[in-house]
C-alpha cells in the first residue's frame, strides 16, 4: 500500500469504527491477550513507543505509563490523541523513515495489528524491522503480532524453504502478497505478509532472543493460531 492509499483508507469514517470491528467483540480475546503481553513487557518508568498506533487503543489501556505513538493516518491519530491525553507524543509519520534521535531510547517498542505489512516489498519490511530494532533500548523488548500467511488461507500451506535443491541452489518463499477488498469499497492492495520463519530470521539480525508466542484460539475450532514475535537482548551492531 502506498502512503496516500493508507491515509485515504484509514479516514475518519474508518477510524471511528476500527476498534469495534477489529479489537473488541469477537476479537476481544485476542486483544486482551496482547494487552497482557504488553503489560508483562513494560518496564517501570521505561518509555514505550507504539509504531503504527492507529486509534491508540492499546496505548490507552495503560494510563500513566510514559508512552508515545507513531502513525501515518491523521484520522487515526486524532482518535489516539483523544484516548491518550497524557501521552508523551502522538506523531504523524512513516515507520519506514528512521528517526536517529530515537535510537536506543525505548524500553518497549510495539507494532500492532499487522501494520508492518502495509509496505510495498519485503525490502521495506526489512527497513521497518531495522527501525524497530534501532529504536529499542539495549535491554528493551520489541513485540510484533504476526500476519502469518497461513491465516489468510487456512487450507493452504506454503513452504518457507523447498525440500529439494532448485537448479543447484535453495529456493525460499519468503512471503505472499494479498489484497483485501471490503464490501464498503475500501481497498487494502498488495499487502506484504512474510513467512513467520522469515520474520524470525530478520529479527535475529538485531536480537539474540527471538521468541514466537501463540495466542489462545478466540473462536472455538478455528485454526491456525495467531502468533507474535517477542524480541529481546539486542545485539551490539
Amino acid at each position: 500500500m502506498k502512503r496516500q492509499q493508507i491515509v485515504d483508507t484509514y479516514d475518519e469514517g474508518y477510524a471511528t469504527t476500527y476498534n469495534d470491528r477489529f479489537l473488541l467483540d469477537d476479537c476481544q480475546v485476542r486483544s486482551d491477550h496482547e494487552l497482557e503481553i504488553v503489560r508483562q513487557l513494560l518496564v517501570p518508568g521505561g518509555p514505550w513507543l507504539d509504531v503504527g498506533c492507529g486509534t491508540g487503543y492499546v496505548l490507552s489501556r495503560f494510563p500513566g505509563v510514559p508512552r508515545a505513538g507513531l502513525d501515518l493516518a491523521p484520522a487515526m491519530l486524532k482518535l489516539a490523541s483523544e484516548a491518550n491525553p497524557d501521552a508523551l507524543f502522538l506523531k504523524e509519520g512513516d515507520f519506514l523513515d528512521d528517526v536517529p534521535e530515537w535510537h536506543g531510547q525505548w524500553a518497549l517498542v510495539t507494532c500492532m495489528w499487522y501494520a508492518y505489512c502495509l509496505v510495498e516489498s519485503m525490502t521495506e519490511v526489512e527497513r521497518v524491522i531495522r527501525n524497530l530494532a534501532h529504536w529499542t533500548s539495549a535491554k528493551g523488548a520489541c513485540f510484533v503480532p504476526l500476519c502469518d500467511p497461513a491465516l489468510l488461507a487456512a487450507d493452504v500451506r506454503i513452504p518457507y524453504r523447498t525440500a529439494e535443491a532448485f537448479h543447484g541452489g535453495t529456493l525460499m518463499i519468503t512471503g505472499v502478497i494479498w489484497t483485501w477488498s471490503e464490501e464498503s469499497g475500501k481497498q487494502h492492495q498488495n499487502v506484504v505478509a512474510p513467512q513467520v520463519e522469515h520474520m524470525v530470521t530478520m529479527f535475529k539480525e538485531y536480537f539474540n532472543v527471538v521468541e514466537v508466542v501463540e495466542y489462545p484460539l478466540y473462536k472455538p475450532g478455528r485454526s491456525p493460531q495467531r502468533k507474535a514475535i517477542i524480541a529481546k537482548a539486542k545485539k551490539q551492531i
